[in-house]
């Protein structure tokens, strides 16, 4: 959620620079529900979400596309070994192999055990819960939800699946807080059958507090627009000009 930037040195630091791998061969056909998930994101005070995403689940791909604050598309296509950034301004795509986003996260969590940042990373977080409500924090950096429950656990899976690899994706991207914490929170969600609600990430920067709060819509079922949605990034797909994952533009 939100798009704090971990500072570029230590990302550097921390990772090098990975190397692109090539996607394996597909292990198997994709499955899994589908379901609308609807999220708007709010920074500090703020009214007015700055952000919103539509999140369509449809049998085991996940199409994260941004309505507002944005022109990113991303297809979470984890049966084929693959996630595809699109972006609707530029007309541009890029593939990277979920292989790849492993190994940064696992490179990063082994460089932040050698460099003694554990615990500022978020590695051995531990999550709190309090009937409907879950917080885990770590460094300077806390995330507290409440919670909503669904009529189908399989549901509570596949969003936890999508944020873990939303989460790899950033650590590639050098974009957001470190991600083990928000994975070791999605982890005990999913074993609970539940989803988050509203999820508020907390920074303290200095003695100053940013608050970036997630408010979460679920729909158990795609509707005949989303499925409309789901063609519109296949032909975006069909059209768009590939690039290599460096060249995407960045996000703001």
């Amino acid at each position: 959620m939100g798009r704090t930037l971990l500072p570029m040195a230590m990302w550097i630091a921390l990772c090098g620079s990975p190397t692109i791998l090539a996607a394996a061969p597909p292990s198997s056909l994709p499955s899994g529900p589908s379901f609308r998930m609807e999220t708007e994101i709010y920074q500090d005070k703020a009214n007015e979400p700055a952000t919103r995403h539509k999140i369509l689940f449809d049998s085991g791909v996940i199409y994260d596309l941004q309505e507002q604050g944005g022109h990113v598309q991303t297809v979470f296509d984890p049966a084929r070994q693959r996630v595809i950034l699109l972006d609707t301004q530029t007309q541009v795509q890029a593939e990277v192999s979920t292989q790849l986003l492993i190994d940064v996260t696992a490179q990063l969590a082994v460089a932040a055990r050698q460099q003694k940042k554990t615990e500022s990373f978020g590695l051995d977080a531990v999550v709190h819960a309090d009937d409907d409500r879950y917080s885990i924090a770590f460094g300077s950096c806390q995330y507290e939800t409440t919670t909503q429950t669904v009529s189908r656990p399989e549901l509570a899976k596949a969003y936890h699946e999508l944020t873990v690899w939303a989460a790899r994706l950033n650590v590639l991207r050098r974009l957001g807080a470190p991600p083990f914490a928000r994975m070791t929170l999605g982890e005990k969600l999913a074993a609970d059958g539940r989803l988050p609600l509203d999820l508020t990430l907390t920074i303290d920067q200095g003695g100053k507090q940013h608050h970036y709060r997630a408010h979460h819509l679920v729909l158990e079922k795609l509707s005949e627009l989303d499925r409309q949605a789901i063609e519109t990034v296949g032909a975006q797909l069909a059209s768009y000009r590939k690039i290599a994952i460096e060249d995407f533009p960045s996000e703001p």
